[in-house]
């Protein structure tokens, strides 16, 4: 992920605090995409797979 930081120029001077609430919810927004995508794609794909086997096993 590219630094937008460093698309400011240099003679513009940004806060530490608001650099630092950017970046955290950048963090926050990360955390996200993560939740959503073990519980939207990965666990739904696990319980299916878990499921095809123990039909395979029943039978």
């Amino acid at each position: 992920m590219e630094n937008p930081f460093k698309k400011i120029l240099q003679s513009e001077k940004i806060s530490i605090d608001v650099k630092s609430k950017v970046m955290g919810d950048v963090e926050r927004l990360k955390l996200v995409i993560d939740i959503a995508d073990l519980f939207m794609i990965k666990h739904p794909s696990t319980l299916n797979d878990i499921l095809k086997t123990a039909k395979g096993k029943n039978k």
